[in-house]
């Protein structure tokens, strides 16, 4: 570096731009930024081009000189304030669900990241509406109309949208800001979804992985005030979904033996929504015994409809399928860990079952499988020895098994 504190890189590039007669880097960034927004708007059918474009943009806005420095281009402005289909064809194209996801996440991290609101010009608030918009609109549908072909792709891109948006929310006051935009209009949506589109997968997953998103305490940003009932009403919302979800997939009859799309129809969801009631279950912003202790049966039935759909899987497809076995395997540890009453209270042929996918699981090749499975052994057996001799229903239960 010299005296004037420019890197050799940087001087190189500077030599390079001057060359080429594109300017400062400033000038190059808007040129690329330029090109990103035209590709996004002009070429919607591309979905290789999208994709590499917008995981571009992706890539820029992490680093913490490059994001400052595209909060200052007015190609980013208009991206942040017109992120509707109108501007934007690509998110009304099916095949580019998933780039919704990317796109969404990217602008909200550039909006939350320092004087992101102030230099865009735009509020996290504002920057939601049309997304409220939406939501609002399927919310006054009945379940019938809501079930119509025409809410498909505006259902499954909101949820997509709010995925993204979820996942660039690192800390509490972000966190709590979509909350209070969600709460308590929109959540109700989620549940009337799970149960009027329970049979086709593209609306469930993205439903359910947004519900995932929501409900990650990452970072512990799911962190509400002492006296707020907040996380309670989290999981009342994670309880409905999964509940509504379960209850319908359990009234179809066992899917078809070697059927090659079993995992996309069936397994898929329900490994999602056991991943939904685990992030809620070990989120630790709940306070469980209130539900008994108010006779409200959100933890019960969500408990209880889980573990029925774990039954439902075979052996030989909890582990053929990485994602599924993980989602069981991680219910069932977190069930032995901090549920013990409704473990120990099952039949004793179900619970031999149980037990017998443990065993199974302990010899897994994934560190995370086998790690779950030690973990329900040692918190079973912890339990015993701790209580052992003790007057509790939980030691009854386990001494009929």
């Amino acid at each position: 570096m010299d005296s004037g504190g420019t890197s050799t890189k940087q001087k190189i590039y500077l030599r390079m731009f001057e060359h080429l007669g594109m300017g400062d880097h400033t000038a190059v960034a808007n040129l690329i930024v330029t090109k990103i927004g035209n590709n996004l708007k002009f070429w919607p059918e591309d979905q290789d081009l999208i994709g590499k474009t917008l995981d571009l943009l992706h890539d820029m806005a992490q680093g913490y000189s490059s994001s400052k420095l595209l909060l200052t281009l007015e190609t980013v402005r208009f991206l942040a304030h017109h992120h509707t289909e109108e501007h934007f064809p690509f998110l009304s194209m099916p095949g580019n669900s998933r780039q919704r996801t990317t796109f969404h996440a990217t602008l909200t991290r550039l909006l939350l990241s320092p004087s992101g609101e102030e230099k865009l010009g735009l509020t996290f608030e504002q920057f939601l509406e049309p997304i409220v918009v939406k939501l609002t609109r399927l919310e006054g549908l009945s379940p019938s109309d809501l079930r119509q072909e025409q809410c498909r792709q505006p259902l499954i891109g909101v949820f997509r949208d709010l995925r993204g948006i979820g996942a660039s929310l690192h800390n509490r006051k972000t966190y709590s800001a979509l909350f209070d935009i969600m709460h308590p209009h929109h959540l109700p949506l989620l549940s009337k979804v799970a149960d009027v589109w329970f049979d086709q997968s593209d609306v469930t997953v993205s439903l359910l992985r947004f519900l995932q998103e929501f409900c990650h305490n990452k970072a512990n940003r799911v962190n509400f005030d002492q006296s707020s009932p907040n996380g309670i009403l989290l999981f009342r919302t994670v309880s409905d979904v999964v509940c509504a979800y379960g209850s319908r997939i359990l009234s179809l009859p066992p899917p078809v033996a070697n059927d090659p799309e079993v995992y996309k129809k069936r397994f898929k969801g329900l490994a999602l929504a056991l991943n939904v009631l685990n992030s809620a279950l070990g989120g630790n912003y709940v306070c469980f015994g209130v539900f008994e202790l108010y006779n409200d049966r959100a933890l019960e039935n969500s408990l209880d409809v889980a573990l029925r759909l774990c039954l439902t899987i075979p052996l030989e497809e909890i582990n053929a399928y990485p994602k599924v076995s993980k989602a069981y395997y991680g219910f069932i540890e977190i069930l032995f860990r901090n549920h013990r009453r409704t473990a120990f209270a099952m039949d004793t042929n179900i619970f031999m079952q149980i037990m017998a996918s443990v065993h199974d699981g302990l010899q897994s090749t994934d560190a995370t499988i086998s790690a779950c499975c030690a973990n329900t052994i040692d918190h079973m057996a912890s339990f015993y020895f701790t209580n052992q001799g003790k007057d509790k229903l939980e030691m009854r239960n386990l001494s009929k098994v």
